[in-house]
């Protein structure tokens, strides 16, 4: 690269033109307003979100060893852009929580490394299917800067599609879709209930004596009301006339059924325990069944199309050959309380499947200058079932001793 290259790039990072700009906000794709945003509905997908975003990404080989070749993982690992790494994974699993499809372009160099990411707006891009060559393409349109407006087909191996359960096409299913009557049906409750809290908690029954006729029990009632509206609820009885003030409820308890069909209709579409959404009355007996429930379930589905089609797209032939793979690591959600985590732990070293500093480091914690630390261990009274029993620890002073008995 030229000194002037280096110079033009460099100095190209500040401007003093102020550059083609659009509204960023993605709010206006999915709902009219913050208020037409039901409350399980957020609550589903930010706790979908920050968790998916929480969850380191490792890339492996074949020896289990990390290689740092390959530039889609390096570019993901520290943030395409101006997106840190979990923000931008955040976003991903967001946007498809909400519309069902997310979609990131791919951009390469000439030598075919990726360079960049973008996140593609899903109301722009639509799978286009070329008759003549059967290749999938994505049609992608500029709607931002309407006078250049423009349409772009892009192979299918150029962009990252992440979608919910899709039947016989190639887009997902969207879950406000599917959540639709449930979100109409909540509005209309709570304008009920908005209605309730705006009135007031009391009533009255007003008796006459038989003497009245109806136009003038009419004219009393109407009297009753004025003065019990501008008088901040002090009634005063006439002759004739007896007042009974009645309480009521100020929301309806059934309301509060209502909500909880809400949220359980919410969990069922996001597949999530209701428990993520404000319910206490989970049955679980620990945090580490709670978050099995939610891994099994939900997570490990989602990771696993992620993972495919990191592993289909970004890896290179030769990559995919040396055995090169995308994984989540979702340990750290099923560690559970201390005290399982030490049986867990214990186990674990006692077996010599891991090593006193990896359990260090898992809990981050340093890792400990010993030698012995990085080693593994078994315990001294486990031995191949094949071991002779003069060869245990023990077995030659028990055989020793029946000899002498004899």
């Amino acid at each position: 690269m030229g000194l002037k290259e280096i110079f033009k790039r460099f100095f190209n990072r500040v401007t003093f033109q102020k550059p083609v700009t659009h509204h960023m906000s993605f709010q206006g794709d999915y709902f009219s307003s913050a208020s037409d945003m039901n409350e399980a509905i957020f609550s589903a997908v930010s706790r979908l979100g920050n968790t998916f975003a929480s969850l380191p990404l490792k890339l492996f080989d074949d020896n289990f060893q990390q290689p740092s070749d390959c530039a889609g993982f390096n570019l993901l690992r520290d943030g395409p852009r101006y997106f840190t790494r979990f923000d931008f994974f955040r976003d991903i699993e967001t946007i498809r929580n909400l519309k069902g499809n997310a979609f990131v372009q791919l951009f390469r160099n000439v030598n075919g490394q990726i360079v960049d990411m973008a996140l593609v707006k899903p109301g722009c891009c639509e799978p286009v299917l070329d008759i003549t060559s059967g290749e999938l393409y994505y049609a992608v349109s500029s709607v931002d800067n309407a006078p250049n407006q423009q349409t772009m087909y892009v192979h299918y191996s150029e962009m990252l599609h992440f979608k919910h359960a899709r039947f016989g096409q190639v887009m997902g299913m969207n879950p406000i879709d599917l959540l639709k009557n449930t979100i109409d049906y909540d509005h209309e409750v709570r304008k009920i209930s908005m209605n309730q809290l705006n009135g007031t908690n009391e009533g009255l029954i007003v008796r006459f004596d038989g003497s009245l006729d109806e136009d003038q029990k009419e004219a009393h009632i109407k009297a009753i009301a004025g003065f019990y509206r501008d008088n901040g609820g002090l009634l005063v009885e006439e002759s004739g006339i007896t007042i009974t003030r009645v309480e009521r409820q100020v929301v309806d308890p059934k309301l509060i059924d209502i909500d909880k069909v809400t949220r359980s209709r919410v969990a069922m579409v996001y597949n999530v325990p209701e428990h993520f959404l404000g319910d206490n009355t989970s049955s679980f007996s620990s945090l580490e069944q709670l978050n099995l429930e939610f891994v099994t379930n939900n997570l490990m589905p989602t990771l696993k199309q992620y993972e495919e089609e990191l592993n289909k797209k970004i890896l290179t032939p030769d990559q995919k050959r040396r055995g090169y793979k995308f994984t989540f690591i979702v340990n750290s959600l099923l560690r559970g309380d201390t005290e399982t985590r030490q049986k867990y732990y214990q186990t674990a070293v006692r077996n010599s499947w891991m090593r006193p500093n990896e359990v260090r480091l898992e809990e981050g914690q340093p890792p400990d200058p010993d030698e012995n630390a990085n080693k593994l261990w078994i315990s001294g009274d486990l031995y191949p079932i094949e071991t002779p029993v003069s060869e245990r620890k023990g077995g030659e002073s028990k055989n020793e001793k029946k000899s002498g008995e004899k």
